[in-house]
């Protein structure tokens, strides 16, 4: 996880090469985190987190080739190390309960902003933080 001397570790998936480019943008552009590869579908974001083990996945649920949450339940059992946030624009009760279903630790609608989803990105390693501190 992430400490005072290296970045926050993420990977991006998502298949709009706009959002990832403007997540790419907004994550370097924040001091203490770090891109290390992005991922436009489910069976390269799956891959990824494999190879990569990132510390934080930003997921879309909309992925070709494998959906968000069936590379969510993949990736927490293939790198359970990994914390998944989901961003996306479905932020109905049924979507968040699913994604919770699948071992996601963080939601954010695409509609809230940038700010929403580096707060839920630091909520998230805040929490995996302290379960890592208290064991």
């Amino acid at each position: 996880m992430m400490n005072q001397i290296h970045p926050l570790r993420i990977l991006l998936a998502d298949d709009s090469p706009a959002v990832r480019q403007a997540l790419r943008w907004l994550l370097e552009d924040t001091s203490g985190f770090a891109v290390v590869g992005e991922a436009s579908d489910g069976e390269t974001a799956v891959q990824l987190s494999q190879d990569l083990l990132p510390d934080i996945l930003i997921l879309d649920i909309g992925l070709p080739h494998k959906n968000g949450f069936r590379v969510a339940r993949l990736v927490k059992k293939q790198a359970p190390s990994v914390q998944i946030v989901i961003l996306s624009g479905h932020g109905d009760a049924t979507t968040r309960q699913l994604a919770a279903a699948v071992g996601v630790a963080g939601f954010v609608e695409k509609n809230e902003g940038w700010e929403a989803l580096l707060a839920e990105i630091g909520r998230v390693i805040a929490q995996a933080t302290n379960i890592v501190a208290n064991c």
